[in-house]
Parts: C-alpha cells; structure tokens; sequence
C-alpha cells in the first residue's frame, strides 16, 4: 500500500467540544478514524499510554494546568507519537516553543479538509520512514557491534572517532570509550617498522578516489603484536576528505600461515638440495671404491695373468713336471685375488641395497645393520624384537631400512653414545620402530632448526609412508626416535 493513503487512527487533544466534534468528523470524511478526544494535557498522556494511537492533533492552547507543548513533550519522550499541532495563529514565538517536541506538523484554525488530510499523510509518511530508517539503524549497528573485525569512524581533520564498535576491544584491548577520549588511537599502535609505511598508506587512501586496501603491524594493550588489513571509504565534501571510515581485520593467523610455508619451502629446497648432495656422495663413495679396491685388484690379476701367460708362450716344447708346478702355483696365488674381488664387489653392493633385506625381510636387515654399525662405531646395539616376522611391502621396507640407518649415522655423529637400544613391535595395525641412545640428548632448538635436513628427510620419508614420527631428547639422558608406520 501506497504510504499516502494509509489509514490512521487519531487521537484529538481540544477543549473546545464543539471544535473537537468536527475534527472526529473530518477525519472520518477524508478516509481516517478517531481513536477518542480528551480535553486536558494530562487526560491526552494517559489516552496515548492505553491506546497508544497512530497519530495526536494536539491544540497548543489547552485549559488546565498543563498546555498542549509540556503534554507533547512527555508524549514524545515516553511514547514516541507523532504530534501535530492545531493552533490558531502560526507565530514565531508559538513555533519555537514546539520545537524541543519534535512536532510532525502545523494546521491553522480552522481547519481545512485538504490541509488536515495532507498534514495527517505528511505525519504517517514522515514517521514510517522514521521507523524503518531506524530499523536499518539498528539492524546495521548490531551488525557492526557484533562484526569481529575492528569498525571505525574518524574525521580526517581532528582524527577524532565519531564512531567504534566492541571488537576494538577484542582486537586490541582499548575499549570505544579509549579510543573516544585519545584521537588518533589506531596510528599510536602501530609498530614503530611499519609507522612510515603507515602514513604513505593513509595518505594513499586521502588522495585516491578507490578504495585501496593495506597491511600493517599494531601492538595491543597488552604489548601483543597483531597483523591488520584495513580497508577504507573516504567521505568528501566538495572534493576535501571529511571522514574515514575503516574496517580492521586480525590477519595474524593468515601471516604466521604464509610465514611457516616460507618456512617449509626454504627447508624443502635445503632438503632438496641435502639429499642431492647425500646423492653425489653416495656415487662419490661407489666410484672411489670401485677405482680404489676393484680397480686396483684387477689391473694386479691382469699383471699376474700377463706375467702367466708370457712364461707359458716361451716354452715352446711339451710341459715338464716342474713347469706345471709353477703354473700350478701361478693359478693359486690368482685365485684368492678373485676372491678378494667378489667379496668387494658383494660389499659395495651390500651397501647400496642389502641382500638380507630381499631375501628374509626388516627384522634381519634391521639385526645385520646393527651389528654391522657397532663394528664400525664401536656403540654397543641392543636390539629387541616383541615380533617374529613383519608383514610389510618392499617399498616400506627399504624407508624405514633407511631411516634405521640415518638414525643411528646420527647417533654416531652427533650424540656422543655409547649405547644404542632397538625396539620393534606391533601394535592395532602399526609397526613402531624405537631407537634410543644414551648420548647427550637432542635440543628442541636442534630439532626445529632449518639446518637439520638428516632429520628432515627423515620426517619426509615417514610421511610419505603415511606415518607418524618423532624425536625427543633430553639433555646427557639420550635421544629417542618412535617411528610409527601402517602395515596396510
């Protein structure tokens, strides 16, 4: 319905009986209703409490204690009733007396169909969009009051706050009444880094006609540092800032985010490039062994077998008793070399993929490691093997082989330990493998470092599998690493 012709019901605030009369009348003529009469201010307050009607034509003249603007008053104050006052001249003075009553309108004695109609319509229109601004008032404050991000108002000039909602509380534990009373309150808090960069940003914002978003660092009450987005709308008036409004929004959690993937990508290209550096060792290693030992062992059983075949091209006739002894002997002393030979070769490849490990499985390789390493490194290995046999694919097998590895090549290089204990059981579907030394215990700072890229590939390797790993040390009591791998 159009507002223009909503019906409204009226109450008539006249002493005059007959005046108050024909204005019931007119108003059911030109299409509203009367809710009632009275006479006295006080009568119209208790009418307008219990019937609490749409709209009061309030005589300003009234008999009695109280006139129509003190009864208009306490109307407005207590009911918030639209008022329209009925008076028989317009003067300045009558007007300025009403004007602390907040009225809706004005009709001259006598009244005029057309002019009452119009002066009703004007009322109800001018109060329904009263009532709906202030609806969208309040429903937009309580979303501003309940929004989590910081909302502000600040004229440009004086940097005061017009307006801040409760979550500058939240964000940075001032509250509004703190941020009412010292002007310019957001700029005070932000870190002393980002204070020149700041600046540029606000004034960016003042002299573009879009709105341009920027980063910052502030530092709460409580001395906590906390990353900020701001975006902000710039009010004008003929061209010249007047307000700033903004919107600031907590992104720390977004920032320490983004810092641990920086993190995480530089410790990976370390890792990359840790273990194609194992790589070039590992061929470094192989190529020395193979010049070094089986290079060296064949280039003497091709002297010795030249040497052999040079004496046996010299006797030209049949072979005597003596010349078949020495050749004999010749093939002896060969044969050992040849046997030294396989024995490296068996050796280098035993290193590079142990035999074991195909041919009986993890708990062999992981015992045969073992021993092996306490040979070499002199660190005494206790293994201990809650399970017969293990169930688990080539590929897992051969990374956690690796990893065994890796964690006690640390533990001889770094822990200082002399004793190595190896746990291994299964557990609801998981093989857990411990390894705890008796050294001088990892740091949490050693752990964490971006450098500790044998640790890191370990991780990665567990990982991958769909494991879960950790290391834990404590200081002279030890290092321990759980390895916990799926079977399936």
């Amino acid at each position: 319905m159009n507002l223009i012709f909503k019906k409204a019901r009226v109450l008539v605030v006249e002493d005059e009986k007959i005046i108050a009369k024909d204005i019931e009348a007119t108003l059911k003529r030109i299409g509203h209703e009367s809710a009632g009469s009275v006479a006295k201010g006080e009568e119209a307050i208790v009418f307008a409490e219990e019937h609490k009607p749409d709209l009061i034509l309030m005589d300003i003249t009234l008999k009695g204690e109280m006139d129509g603007i003190e009864a208009a008053k306490i109307i407005n104050d207590r009911f918030s009733i639209p008022i329209v006052y009925i008076t028989a001249h317009q003067d300045e003075d009558t007007i300025e007396k009403t004007k602390g009553t907040n009225p809706y309108g004005y009709i001259t004695k006598p009244l005029d169909d057309r002019d009452l109609n119009t002066a009703i319509n004007s009322a109800m229109y001018r109060r329904d969009v009263e009532l709906r601004l202030k609806d969208a008032e309040e429903k937009y404050f309580r979303l501003s009051e309940n929004a989590p991000d910081l909302i502000f108002s600040q004229d440009v000039r004086t940097k005061k706050y017009n307006y801040v909602n409760q979550s500058a509380f939240r964000l940075t534990g001032y509250t509004p009444e703190e941020f009412y009373s010292s002007p310019g309150l957001v700029e005070k808090m932000v870190d002393s880094e980002w204070a020149e960069q700041y600046v540029f940003s606000m004034k960016m914002v003042l002299d573009s006609e879009i709105s341009i978003p920027f980063e910052y660092m502030i530092i709460s009450k409580t001395g906590k540092k906390i990353w900020i987005n701001q975006r902000s709308v710039v009010v004008r008036e003929n061209r010249v800032p007047q307000t700033v409004e903004a919107i600031l929004t907590d992104i720390t959690e977004r920032k320490n985010y983004e810092q641990k993937l920086e993190e995480t990508t530089l410790k990976l290209r370390a890792l990359t490039n840790y273990q194609q550096k194992v790589r070039e060792e590992e061929r470094l290693h192989i190529s020395r062994e193979i010049h070094d030992q089986l290079g060296q062992d064949l280039t003497v059983l091709k002297m010795d077998l030249a040497m052999l075949s040079k004496r046996s091209g010299k006797n030209n006739s049949e072979p005597d008793t003596e010349s078949i002894k020495i050749f004999t002997e010749e093939l002896n002393r060969i044969i050992p070399y040849i046997d030294d030979i396989i024995n490296k070769v068996r050796k280098i490849a035993t290193e590079l993929r142990p035999d074991i490990l195909d041919k009986l499985g993890l708990l062999e390789a992981i015992e045969w490691h073992a021993g092996e390493f306490e040979k070499r490194s002199q660190i005494k290995c206790k293994t201990k093997f809650e399970v017969e046999e293990i169930n688990l694919n080539p590929e897992k097998s051969i990374s956690v082989f690796r990893i065994f590895q890796e964690t006690l090549t640390n533990a001889a290089r770094h822990s200082g330990a002399t004793e190595v204990e190896i746990d291994l059981l299964l557990q609801n579907g998981w093989m857990i493998l411990t390894i705890k030394d008796n050294g001088r215990g990892i740091t949490a700072a050693e752990i964490e470092k971006g450098t500790s890229l044998g640790i890191m590939g370990m991780k990665e390797r567990v990982l991958l599998l769909g494991g879960i790993w950790d290391i834990k040390g404590e200081e002279n009591a030890g290092t321990t690493v759980d390895i916990k791998v799926p079977l399936n």
